[in-house]
C-alpha cells in the first residue's frame, strides 16, 4: 500500500466515523427527547402539571419539531389562562405542520376570545379547507361572518348568521360559538327573555364561562331585578371562590342599594382571624375604612391582631397601610419597619415588603422602594406583586422586553389578574405592539367580569383604531353591571357625540339625569352643551345656559360657558359686560379674572390683559395656565424678551409644571438652542414617560439635529410606540428613524402618508425625498425635492437644510440629463 493509499483510506475512515458519530447523536437526541417527553407525559396522569411542562421544554431542546409534546404543551399552557403562551406554542406548530386541524382550530377560538378578527378570518378559513363537515369550524367561520356583518351594519348578513348559528345548534346542543352569536343577536335587539333562556342554556354546559355570567348580570340589569342580581352573585362567589372581583360585585351591589348592614354582615361572615386567607379581613378592613372611616379600621385591625392568629404580622402591615392613608406617614414608615426588623426571611415577609415599597415610593422614596422590590425578586423570581411593581418602572424606562418577560412569569403564577394584562398592554403599546395591546385590554375585560377601569381602558384603544361600534359595545356591558358610573357614562356620552348619533346620545344624557346625583347630572349638562354646539344650535344653546345660569349649582360653569359662546359669535363687549357684572358679585374669583384676561387680549387690548393677568399672578403664582397666556400674549405682541422671562418666572414658581416646559423647549428650537431643547424634553419625559406628544419631539429632535448611533437608538426607543400611528407628526417622526436605520421601505409608507396630510411642511417632504431617493425612484425624488425647497424658499428664516435641497435638485437633474 502506498503513503497515498494508506492517507486516503484513513480520511475515508475519519469522514465515515464522523457521520456515523453525527447519525448516533441524532438517534441520540430524539430518542432522549422522547424519554422526557414520556416522563411529561405520566407526570400528567399523576397531575403534576408543572414538573410535566419542564419535561417538555426539555423536549423542545432536544427535538424542536416534536408534534405531540408541542400539542399537549400548547394545549396545557391554553387550559391554565396563559393564552398569549398558547397561541405563540400554537403558531409554532402550525409553522411546523400547517395542516394541524386541532392548533387551527384553538388558534382561532382564541382570536375569536381576544377580538382578533385578522387572525380569526386567517386560521378559520384554513380550518374550514381542512374539515369542511366539522361543525365546530363550520361555526366558528360563521361566528366570523356574524361579526364581519354586525361591523360593516349589514343587517340581512346578520340575521343569516343567526339562522345559521341556529341550525348549528340543532345539530349540536354543546357549540358555544353558535350559542354566543344567537346571544349577541339577542342582546342587541334588547330581548332580554330570550336572552336569559339562552344564557341558562349555554351556562348549564358551561357553567365555568365567566364572561356568560356578565351578560347575564346586565340583562337582569336592565330588567332591574336586583334580588335576582344578588342571588346570581352569591351563585358565583360559590362557584369562583378565588375570584375577588366577583367578592367586590356582591358587596357594591348591596351598597348600591343602601344595605349596607347587609354589605358589612356578608364580609364579617368571611373572616376568620385564625385562618390562613387573610383577604376577608382586608376586604371588610377596606369596607370600613371607606365607609366608616380610616380610624374604625384601624381600631377593628387593633381587635383582630389581639387576637394573635397566623397571620398578625400581615395584619400589623394592613394597619400600617391604614395609618398612612390617614396621614400617619411617620408612624405608618416606623411600624413597618418594626415589623421587617427581625421577621423571618418567608413568603409573608416578602408579601410585606412590598406594601412597604408601595408606602415608601408613595412618600416620596422610590430608591428605597425599588431596592426593597430587587431584594424580594433575588429571593423569589415569581412573587406576583414585586413583578408588577418592577414591570411598571421598567415600562416608564423603556426596558419593555425585560417588562414583558417579567410579565409573562407573573401571568404563569396568575393568569386571571386584569392588573397583569393592564400592564402587559401598557407594555405592548410602548413596544409599537398595538395589535397584542388590543388582545390584553380585551382580555382584561373578560377576567374583571366588565369591570370599569378595564372596560374604559379597552373602549378607549377601540376608539383610537376607529372602532366605535365595538367600543360602544364594551362600555354599555360594563354600564350594565355599573349603571351609575359616572366615568362609564361620559365616555359613552363622548363617543355618541364623535359619532354624531343625537338620538342615543339624548338617551345617555336622560339617564344621567334620572339618577338625580348631583356628579352625574354635571357630566349630563356637560354633554348637552357640547351636542348643541356641535349640531351648531346657537341659540338653543344660549337659551341652555343662561337657564343653567340660574341654577346655584350650575352658575359658575355656566357662565363662563355662556361668555364663550357670546365671543364665538363675535359679541366681545356683551362678553366683558357680562363678565364685569359677575365680577361685582364675586370680585376674588379666579376663573372670571382670567377669562376676562382672555377676552381684554381677543379685544386687542393687550396692556389692559397683561396687567390682569400680573394682577392675578400676585394672588395666584401657581396658576400654570396663566403663566401660559401672559407668555402667549406677550410673544404675540412682539415683545419676545418679555415673553421668555415670564416663561423664566412661571418655571421658578412651577419647575415641573408640563405645559410651561414645552413652551420652554419650543422656545429654545425657535432660537436654534437645540441642546437645551433636547434637555428639557428629556426632563419631561422623566417627569411623563407616557407621553407620545413628548416621545415625538425629543425623538425627532434626536434624529433631526444629531447624527451620532446612540442618539439614533435613543429615538428609536423613544418612537417605537409610533409604529402604526396614524397622526401625521407622529408618523414623519417613525418614517425617518426608519430611513436612518435603513429600513427605506418602512419609512416610505410613513412619510408618503405623513406628506399627503402635511403638504406644506418643507421638513416632511424633505425627508420623503431622501426616502425616494435612498430607494433609487429619482422621478419622485426630484419633484418632491423641488416641493420641499419651494417651500423652505418661503420662510423668512431659511431651514439648515435647504443647501441639501439645492445639492440634491442638481445632482439629479444631472442625472437625468446624461440619461443615467
Amino acid at each position: 500500500m502506498s503513503q497515498f493509499d494508506f492517507f486516503r483510506r484513513m480520511r475515508l475512515f475519519a469522514i465515515l466515523f464522523a457521520v456515523s458519530t453525527f447519525l448516533v447523536a441524532c438517534d441520540s437526541a430524539e430518542e432522549r427527547a422522547e424519554a422526557h417527553f414520556q416522563t411529561g407525559m405520566a407526570l400528567l396522569e399523576e397531575g403534576d402539571v408543572d414538573r410535566a411542562l419542564i419535561e417538555f421544554r426539555n423536549v423542545f431542546k432536544l427535538n424542536g419539531r416534536h408534534r405531540l409534546a408541542r400539542q399537549t404543551f400548547a394545549r396545557l399552557q391554553r387550559e391554565r389562562g396563559n393564552t398569549s403562551g398558547a397561541y405563540g406554542q400554537y403558531l409554532r406548530l402550525i409553522e411546523q405542520y400547517p395542516d394541524d386541524l386541532d392548533a387551527r382550530r384553538a388558534l382561532a377560538e382564541m382570536a375569536l376570545e381576544t377580538g382578533n378578527w385578522e387572525e380569526l378570518e386567517l386560521h378559520a378559513i384554513k380550518a374550514a379547507e381542512l374539515a369542511p363537515e366539522d361543525l365546530g369550524i363550520q361555526s366558528l367561520v360563521n361566528t366570523l361572518s356574524y361579526t364581519n356583518a354586525m361591523r360593516s351594519g349589514n343587517a340581512a348578513e346578520a340575521d343569516y348568521a343567526v339562522h345559521v348559528a341556529r341550525t348549528l345548534i340543532e345539530s349540536d346542543s354543546n357549540l358555544m360559538t353558535a350559542r354566543q352569536v344567537i346571544i349577541d343577536h339577542l342582546v342587541r335587539n334588547q330581548d332580554w327573555h330570550d336572552a336569559l333562556i339562552e344564557l341558562d342554556d349555554a351556562l348549564a354546559i358551561n357553567p365555568d364561562r365567566s364572561g356568560l355570567y356578565a351578560i347575564r348580570l346586565g340583562i337582569l340589569q336592565e330588567l332591574d331585578r336586583p334580588n335576582e342580581i344578588e342571588t346570581q352573585l352569591l351563585q358565583m362567589a360559590d362557584r369562583f371562590p378565588d375570584d375577588e372581583g366577583v367578592k367586590q360585585m356582591l358587596v357594591k351591589h348591596q351598597i348600591d342599594h343602601e344595605n349596607l348592614d347587609a354589605a358589612e354582615a356578608f364580609l364579617r361572615a368571611q373572616v376568620d382571624p385564625a385562618a390562613e386567607d387573610h383577604m376577608p379581613v382586608q376586604r371588610l378592613v377596606a369596607f370600613l375604612s371607606k365607609y366608616h372611616g380610616e380610624q374604625v379600621a384601624i381600631a377593628e385591625m387593633g381587635k383582630i391582631i389581639a387576637r394573635n392568629g397566623i397571620n398578625t404580622a400581615r395584619y400589623k402591615a394592613m394597619r400600617a397601610v391604614l395609618k398612612f392613608r390617614a396621614g400617619e406617614v411617620d408612624a405608618a414608615i416606623a411600624e413597618m419597619e418594626t415589623l421587617l426588623a427581625d421577621a423571618n426571611r418567608s413568603t409573608e415577609t416578602r408579601e410585606i415588603e412590598v406594601e412597604f415599597a408601595r408606602l415608601l415610593f408613595q412618600a416620596g422614596n422610590p430608591v428605597g422602594a425599588r431596592s426593597l422590590i430587587e431584594t424580594i425578586l433575588s429571593e423569589d423570581p415569581t412573587q406576583v406583586e414585586a413583578l408588577k411593581f418592577k414591570s411598571a418602572w421598567l415600562i416608564d424606562e423603556d426596558e419593555t422586553g425585560e417588562a414583558i418577560a417579567l410579565l409573562r412569569e407573573a401571568l404563569g403564577q396568575s393568569p386571571y389578574d386584569p392588573q397583569l394584562m393592564l400592564l402587559m398592554a401598557s407594555a405592548h403599546e410602548r413596544n409599537g405592539d398595538r395589535e397584542l395591546m388590543g388582545e390584553m385590554l380585551a382580555l382584561a375585560v373578560e377576567t374583571s367580569f366588565n369591570a370599569v377601569p378595564e372596560s374604559l381602558n379597552y373602549a378607549n384603544y377601540l376608539v383610537g383604531e376607529g372602532n366605535l361600534t365595538i367600543a360602544e359595545s364594551v362600555l354599555i356591558d360594563a354600564l350594565r353591571l355599573a349603571p351609575d358610573s359616572p366615568d362609564l357614562m361620559a365616555a359613552l356620552g363622548q363617543l355618541y357625540l364623535q359619532m354624531e348619533d343625537w338620538s342615543r346620545l339624548e338617551t345617555v344624557i336622560r339617564t344621567m339625569d334620572d339618577l338625580e346625583d348631583p356628579d352625574i347630572t354635571g357630566f349630563a349638562r356637560q354633554l348637552q352643551a357640547e351636542m348643541l354646539t356641535a349640531q351648531q344650535r346657537t341659540e338653543d344653546l344660549t337659551a341652555f345656559l343662561m337657564d343653567l345660569a340660574g341654577s346655584s349649582d350650575f352658575k359658575l360653569p355656566a357662565e363662563m360657558a355662556l361668555v364663550r359662546t357670546m365671543l364665538a359669535q363675535g359679541d366681545i363687549t356683551g362678553a366683558l359686560t357680562r363678565l364685569d357684572t359677575l365680577l361685582e358679585e364675586t370680585p376674588d374669583s379666579l376663573p372670571l379674572r382670567y377669562l376676562k384676561a382672555l377676552t381684554l387680549a381677543n379685544d386687542q387690548k393687550s396692556e389692559a390683559a397683561e396687567t390682569l393677568y400680573r394682577t392675578i399672578l400676585k394672588d395666584h403664582p401657581d396658576a400654570a395656565d396663566v403663566w401660559i397666556a401672559l407668555h402667549i400674549l406677550l410673544a404675540e405682541n412682539d415683545a419676545p424678551e418679555k415673553a421668555v422671562q415670564v416663561l423664566t418666572e412661571g418655571l421658578d414658581a412651577l419647575p415641573d409644571e408640563p405645559n410651561l416646559l414645552m413652551l420652554r423647549a419650543a422656545s429654545h428650537e425657535r432660537a436654534e438652542e437645540l441642546d437645551q431643547a433636547i434637555a428639557v424634553y428629556e426632563k419631561l419625559y422623566a417627569l411623563n414617560s407616557r407621553s407620545q406628544v413628548v416621545a415625538n419631539n425629543l425623538a425627532s429632535l434626536l434624529t433631526t439635529h444629531r447624527a451620532d448611533d446612540e442618539s439614533l437608538q435613543r429615538a428609536f426607543t423613544l418612537a417605537r410606540r409610533l409604529r402604526g400611528t396614524r397622526v401625521p407628526a407622529f408618523q414623519d417622526t417613525y418614517g425617518w428613524i426608519a430611513y436612518k436605520l435603513g429600513n427605506y421601505e418602512e419609512a416610505l409608507q410613513y412619510l408618503e402618508s405623513a406628506a399627503t396630510e402635511l403638504p406644506d411642511q418643507p421638513l416632511v417632504l424633505y425627508h420623503l425625498a431622501r426616502t425616494y431617493a435612498a430607494l433609487k425612484q429619482d422621478k419622485a425624488a426630484l419633484p418632491t425635492f423641488q416641493a420641499a425647497l419651494d417651500l423652505a424658499e418661503e420662510l423668512e428664516d431659511e431651514p439648515a437644510f435647504t443647501p441639501e435641497l439645492r445639492g440634491e435638485i442638481e445632482r439629479l437633474q444631472t442625472k437625468a440629463a446624461i440619461g443615467e
